[in-house]
């Protein structure tokens, strides 16, 4: 959700810079996006537009001047908080002057404050965001110092606001009288500063992936942390007022680049990219030959000593943390629970040190997950991070982990950094199965079913044309029911969330066993149902149930890893034994909902009212 982008020296085509860069944020979510451009001579234009950047690439190509030229400036794109989906409260904001220009990512939790002390300075707002407030706070300090010539005007005013807000922001800011000066600040909300190290360009972004092919060299910002780029093209960086150096990384930003290729969509070539990134998962880390689990992260957990597991994150990435729950009773004998990221500070909390707290993030940025992640660090518990994204805050703050390596993922609705995901949970809890001594048989048998995942997964892409024959026929109806036993209930929970995001129907995942406690009174023909039956004990408890649906007109597709003939519609999938059909199964009901989204027409890389990354409470 909201992107930043910013771009400063010397090239005369910032405009175009920033606006591809915004396209490459385009998978966080939005509903507006806007840019500010200057250049040398003091020119500065605002561009802003609601919608998608297209519509944003059309109001520049037709307002821009046919002989402007453009060296610095910032982009973003809003996804609303504060204000409505409206031109005026597009980003980037201005102050009284119209001379300062900020993008903001986050929020100011005491902005109606200062609002109304400015508003009772005679400071009128033209719309209603937390954003604009800062901008005006900002603008007022900066002119202030304008007016005395002080050469560091833009970031005295800057750091004279800053103290006064409260929350959670990412800000980069320029002035109309200060050209190529641009100062970045992290509070919170993550903000990555990049240079060209061959142009001397400087470059802001909310995500490093917006960096590809622009920046080689890269420094993720620390909370308080300020960049200024100067009118020179040097730049410098503060912390509290005073000179800090920070470490950059060198990142071959090339292969963030994404292309769709022969995929009419990018969650459909996700899907599909599933099996290689199963092999990446596993890659250096686990030695199937051999039985051997080699990760550095293990290594390190070896003489940490731990009687309990917890799992912290929010929805897809918590039915991983459900599902490696699962995981770690069954293999490691432990007990493990999981918990809902924005929940978890809502009730009292004792950290107690005999309990590892790992939390699952995609992005890596969840601000309802560094919340207690932060808390849970300042109490002496210790943390482990499951991320995607290298350098990510969640990476950066937990004491142990591991990455994905699920790639960059551009479809908003998460399917192969779930399946990774669920690969590296599984891998934590079969580390700890080992370390504990516990039954080594299901542990190789474990072993022994990951090493055929990619083959499996590969399996199960090759039904997608019969998926989606059934796909058309679940699309025609209103409501759905995802259904489980077990430890699959994670993945019927995952499949009705994937169904819901993409293809805008209700859909609902519950344990079978609870059909008869009131749920049955919702099933009719209209509302079909979903029946996942791995070839398990329960198998034959699960054909009775699917009986006891229909016995009230309800239709039932079966996904299952034998033929089950009292169903109306089955999905086999018979190559997948033991481990492996969890990770089939998911897979099956990510192209369910694509197939089921793209009968409906629905927007299926950005669906409406959803962000990649969210990044405010």
């Amino acid at each position: 959700m909201c992107g930043i982008f910013a771009y400063s020296w010397r090239r005369k085509d910032a405009d175009s810079i920033l606006l591809h860069g915004l396209e490459r944020l385009e998978y966080r979510g939005y509903d507006s996006a806007g840019i500010t451009v200057g250049n040398d001579a003091h020119v500065v234009e605002t561009f802003k537009a609601v919608g998608k950047v297209s519509a944003l690439v059309k109001e520049v190509s037709k307002k821009r001047p046919s002989d402007a030229f453009y060296q610095f400036g910032i982009a973003h794109t809003r996804w609303a908080t504060h204000g409505g989906v409206t031109v005026e409260n597009t980003h980037p904001h201005s102050d009284v002057e119209n001379r300062l220009f900020l993008v903001h990512n986050g929020i100011v939790e005491n902005h109606s404050d200062l609002a109304e002390r400015l508003s009772s300075a005679g400071v009128s707002f033209y719309g209603q965001t937390d954003s604009e407030v800062v901008a005006k706070l900002i603008g007022k300090e900066t002119a202030a110092r304008l007016r005395t010539g002080s050469p560091d005007s833009l970031l005295e005013g800057v750091e004279a606001v800053l103290p006064r807000l409260e929350g959670a922001y990412a800000l980069v800011i320029m002035h109309a009288d200060l050209p190529g000066e641009l100062i970045g600040v992290k509070y919170g909300s993550p903000l990555v500063f990049g240079r060209d190290t061959k142009t001397g360009d400087s470059f802001f972004a909310s995500d490093v992936q917006a960096l590809a092919g622009y920046a080689d060299q890269v420094t993720f910002l620390d909370d308080g942390d300020l960049v200024r780029i100067k009118p020179d093209g040097t730049y410098e960086i503060r912390s509290e007022g005073f000179l800090v150096s920070r470490p950059f990384e060198r990142v071959e930003t090339e292969h963030l680049k994404t292309e769709k290729g022969n995929f009419e969509h990018f969650m459909l070539k996700e899907i599909f990219e599933q099996p290689k990134i199963m092999k990446a998962v596993f890659q250096g880390r686990v030695d199937f030959e051999h039985l051997a689990l080699n990760a550095a992260a293990f290594q390190d957990l070896r003489d940490i000593d731990i009687e309990r597991v917890k799992f912290i994150a929010c929805w897809t990435s918590y039915h991983a943390g459900w599902a490696g729950a699962y995981a770690f009773r069954e293999y490691a004998g432990m007990s493990a629970t999981v918990e809902i990221a924005s929940e978890f500070l809502n009730s009292p909390v004792r950290v107690d040190p005999k309990i590892l707290y790992v939390f699952v993030s995609q992005s890596g940025e969840t601000a309802d997950a560094i919340e207690p992640l932060k808390f849970i660090k300042e109490h002496g518990g210790k943390t482990f991070g499951i991320v995607n994204v290298v350098g990510s805050s969640i990476s950066r703050l937990t004491d142990f982990g591991l990455f994905t390596r699920a790639g960059t993922e551009v479809g908003v609705a998460s399917t192969k950094a779930f399946t990774a995901q669920l690969a590296v949970v599984t891998l934590l809890a079969l580390f700890y199965a080992i370390k504990r001594g516990e039954d080594f048989r299901k542990y190789r048998s474990a072993l022994n079913d990951l090493a055929k995942l990619p083959e499996v997964l590969q399996s199960v892409l090759s039904s997608s044309g019969e998926i989606a024959e059934v796909a058309k026929e679940l699309a025609k109806r209103p409501h759905l029911f995802f259904l489980w036993r077990g430890s699959m209930l994670p993945i019927a929970a995952e499949a009705a969330l994937k169904f819901k995001e993409i293809t805008y129907l209700h859909a609902q995942s519950m344990p079978l066993g609870e059909l008869k406690h009131g749920t049955l009174a919702l099933i009719e023909e209209s509302c079909p149902s979903v029946v996942f039956l791995p070839d398990d004990a329960l198998f034959a408890q699960n054909q009775s149930s699917i009986s006891e649906i229909q016995a009230r007109w309800g239709k039932v597709l079966a996904i299952s890893a034998k033929p089950v003939q009292n169903a109306d519609w089955n999905l086999v999938l018979p190559s997948a034994p033991g481990l492996t059909f969890a990770f089939a199964a998911t897979v099956a009901g990510q192209l369910l909902a694509y197939h089921a989204a793209l009968e409906l027409g629905r927007e299926i890389d950005r669906p409406r009212n959803l962000a990649k990354s969210v990044t405010v409470k």
